[in-house]
């Protein structure tokens, strides 16, 4: 469990959110403190992913407030109310503060894994290279691949990968991470590799939303679970309490066919 504070890292303020006429997320809000693990979990279609590319700004939403450090990321609000985009430059500032590792790798193919970790602090943060590349190194030794360094990702297994990743998100000195689905798409015998290391990042304390199925690492790792369903948040608590005594009948339904 992490070492949480009250400082709120990330506040999601009924957050609405549609694909033309269909309603993703329908007035979800969310406060997440510094330090606290917070997992999302639901059924396929629930809305976890699509909330959680709303809080770095991968999508737009169409309604409700999103603050990181209490800051507004990514909008200006309009005298009638409505939102306004921020611009873009803006934005990839604002994004800086929160990682985020996906279910596919993103990794560059053409660079290792080292230049995949030092690209974004030298291009983003101006570090400079000499300090980039002894950064990267250690962020590599912390997710179990110092001998890895000058592999490309197709050298790599779908976990290594994964966890150069995570260095990568991590090189960007972030306040927060989000991760979705990180082991959705590996092997099961490199799942384990992952999660170790997020449990990791967990026990170290930071600030982190989790969007799995894997329910062994959110009944172990969370500080909370907060359960979707059909673009809404039904329920949320401490693990032993969503796992054990699950209060709405929803959340009992996904439960028993995931448990």
């Amino acid at each position: 469990m992490a070492h949480q504070s009250e400082e709120l890292i990330i506040e999601a303020l009924d957050l609405h959110k549609s694909f033309g006429d269909l309603q993703i997320l329908k007035g979800i809000s969310l406060q997440v403190r510094r330090g606290e693990v917070v997992v999302l979990i639901g059924a396929s279609g629930s809305g976890k992913t699509t909330f959680i590319r709303c809080i770095n700004l991968l999508e737009d939403i169409q309604g409700g407030r999103i603050r990181v450090n209490g800051r507004a990321m990514g909008y200006r609000e309009r005298s009638d109310g409505s939102l306004v985009r921020d611009s873009e430059r803006n934005i990839a500032r604002q994004r800086r503060d929160i990682g985020m590792v996906f279910q596919r790798f993103n990794l560059f193919p053409h660079m290792t894994a080292l230049e995949n970790i030092i690209e974004a602090p030298i291009h983003v943060l101006g570090t400079p290279r000499a300090e980039a590349l002894e950064q990267a190194r250690g962020l590599l030794a912390r997710v179990g691949l110092a001998d890895k360094a000058s592999h490309y990702p197709s050298m790599l297994s779908g976990g290594q990968q994964q966890r150069v990743a995570i260095a990568r998100a991590l090189a960007m000195k972030p306040q927060a991470m989000l991760f979705d689905e990180p082991t959705s798409a590996l092997d099961p015998e490199t799942v384990g590799e992952v999660l170790q290391v997020m449990k990791e990042l967990a026990e170290e304390g930071m600030t982190m939303v989790v969007v799995t199925h894997e329910m062994g690492f959110a009944r172990e790792v969370a500080d909370r679970v907060v359960v979707l369903d059909q673009g809404e948040l039904i329920e949320q608590g401490p693990p032993e309490q969503i796992f054990s005594h699950p209060s709405h009948p929803r959340t009992r339904a996904f439960l028993s066919r995931v448990l």
